[in-house]
């Protein structure tokens, strides 16, 4: 098959051809999702080599392992969720701390105000891009990750809650407490 052939095939189909061996299949997984796992790797660290590895590791498992990978609905959620607990374990490793203290909202996600990538109405109120992004850097790092999954990348509740590993309501409520936070801020500085 084409990667043009894959096009027309929905993702499940994609991920069980994958599964059966077939190397054209991963790497059209992979051409299609690199961009947006290296942007969000990116958001965990600013070490681009140490993204780079654990995509390329993450990969490398994923075809070694895929005989005992579960069905999914969406390779890039799957790959995302994936990539986060490599990246959040290298980064343990990397700062000699335990995985659960990562957990513990002191893993790193940095999220920068980008008007070309963003499609959140708040840049059309806003005339400064040094206080968008200094009212971005007062959320908690899981805030952080929620507004730009939710924000940036335009997944929905379900799909943030399936990568950051929490239920469905804490999602809801991490980014309700963002944009609060945000209004809260912008009707301060009346923006």
């Amino acid at each position: 098959m084409l990667g043009q052939e894959y096009q027309i095939l929905k993702d499940e189909e994609i991920w069980e051809i994958f599964k059966s061996g077939n190397q054209e299949a991963l790497s059209y997984i992979f051409k299609c999702n690199i961009k947006i796992l290296y942007k969000y790797g990116n958001k965990f660290s600013s070490n681009g080599q140490m993204v780079e590895d654990c995509i390329q590791d993450l990969f490398l498992t994923i075809w070694k392992n895929r005989l005992n990978l579960s069905s999914t609905n969406s390779i890039k959620l799957y790959l995302l969720g994936a990539l986060r607990k490599k990246l959040i374990r290298q980064s343990a490793v990397d700062q000699k701390h335990h995985t659960q203290d990562l957990l513990d909202e002191k893993y790193s996600f940095d999220l920068q105000y980008n008007p070309q990538e963003i499609e959140f109405n708040l840049q059309a109120r806003l005339s400064n891009e040094k206080q968008v992004t200094a009212f971005l850097d007062k959320l908690t790092k899981r805030q952080k990750e929620a507004v730009y999954l939710k924000f940036y990348q335009d997944m929905d509740y379900k799909e943030i809650a399936h990568i950051m590993e929490l239920n469905y309501q804490s999602v809801r409520n991490l980014v309700y407490s963002s944009l609060k936070a945000l209004k809260s801020q912008l009707s301060r500085y009346s923006i």
